[in-house]
């Protein structure tokens, strides 16, 4: 079986996500098209495909990559697939017109925004390159949405948003990502089994992700300052994004916090194991809520205890063992408070919670899972 996955731009790191489930399927013949990539990863072994040419100039290539879309169609039609797999709805114009051409089936994997037609969000865009944007954006969705024989949408949460922006509920299948438990696996049967990176005993309260309000930076750091005093302990922050400048500020004035900015997988696997606690305190922002939350997983694999916010498509992704640590979006004193819980914890009930959760993962929601469930998708549609 041929696989062409199509996505308007890859990332490696940190967007794993888009090729994990054809790295766990060596038996298929994949190919990957995309308008731009940006791979540094030597695992990364599937053949890439890039539209917008290396040798353009980065600010060229993104002014490029606009009058790329027929370019990648041919592109995708000349890898002659017996299935396209799109991920992520936006920039699906070539896959859909790809899938026409050739009779193939489309498969779309919505992960988050792209579920979401603009004028279901409730906001008001007030600049005419947004609305074009949104406009843009919308063109792609409804074309991934009409074109595809299935849509996979990472939560259920995702798929009723996908439903309300004009999916056909009978083509769209519930597909938790999944991820790899033979990786993700804690250090030792202890949690505390990884040696800390920093200089100290101080317990460790990670969090991995996008600097971003819709991760809810601003409620970490404040509930983080609220309780350092009563509870020592560090904060390690792995990631980019746009409030990468305030949480720069507040590290500077604050010795306990640490920026480590973008790391491989291997770095986020090291601090993982040496948490006390992973954090995640997503929020709705312009009336767009957390899809899923992997890292959520990868952490409780490697046997480290969560604490999320009771939002979006999170809740899908923490384990019953950690669910009462679920908390109430922007109610940044329940966030405290938890935070608190889990470093007052006794080691022992730590330990047996954060088992628990690992075996939850590997036994609900493992790549082993997510790949025989695609796998039977892709025969469905072949007829093989």
């Amino acid at each position: 079986m041929k696989v062409t996955l199509a996505k308007g731009t890859l990332s490696i790191p940190p967007t794993y996500f888009a090729t994990a489930h054809a790295l766990a399927m060596p038996d298929i013949d994949w190919t990957i098209v995309t308008r731009t990539a940006f791979i540094d990863d030597p695992s990364m072994s599937i053949p890439v495909l890039q539209v917008v040419p290396d040798r353009l100039a980065p600010t060229v290539q993104r002014a490029a990559k606009w009058a790329y879309g027929h370019a990648m169609t041919r592109m995708i039609v000349a890898s002659h697939p017996d299935i396209i797999h799109q991920q992520q709805a936006t920039w699906s114009l070539p896959a859909a017109r790809a899938s026409r051409k050739l009779g193939v089936p489309l498969v779309t994997t919505v992960h988050g925004g792209d579920a979401y037609h603009h004028s279901n969000l409730g906001i008001h865009l007030p600049s005419i390159p947004r609305r074009a944007g949104a406009y843009w954006n919308d063109l792609n969705i409804e074309a991934a949405f009409h074109q595809s024989t299935q849509v996979l949408a990472v939560s259920r949460f995702l798929a009723d948003k996908a439903v309300q922006s004009g999916v056909d509920a009978r083509k769209l299948t519930v597909h938790y990502q999944g991820v790899d438990t033979s990786w993700w696996t804690p250090a030792t049967s202890s949690i505390t089994g990884e040696q800390s990176p920093l200089a100290t005993d101080d317990p460790i309260l990670l969090f991995v992700g996008a600097l971003s309000e819709l991760k809810g930076i601003p409620d970490l750091l404040s509930a983080h300052d609220s309780l350092l005093s009563s509870y020592p302990h560090r904060l390690v922050l792995i990631g980019d994004g746009p409030l990468r400048s305030q949480v720069d500020k507040a590290a500077s004035a604050d010795p306990s916090i640490h920026v480590l900015g973008r790391a491989t997988k291997e770095e986020v696997r090291k601090w993982m194991r040496c948490a006390t606690g992973l954090v995640l305190p997503t929020q709705t922002t312009n009336g767009r809520a957390e899809a899923a939350g992997l890292v959520l997983l990868e952490a409780q694999a490697c046997g480290t205890p969560v604490i999320a916010n009771r939002v979006g498509g999170t809740p899908e992704m923490v384990a019953p063992s950690w669910s009462e640590h679920l908390v109430t979006e922007r109610d940044v004193q329940s966030l405290a408070s938890q935070m608190t819980a889990l470093l007052s914890m006794n080691e022992s009930e730590r330990e047996e919670r954060a088992q628990r959760a690992s075996r939850w993962v590997k036994e609900n929601r493992s790549i082993t899972r997510a790949t025989k469930q695609l796998r039977d998708i892709y025969s469905q549609l072949t007829h093989s």
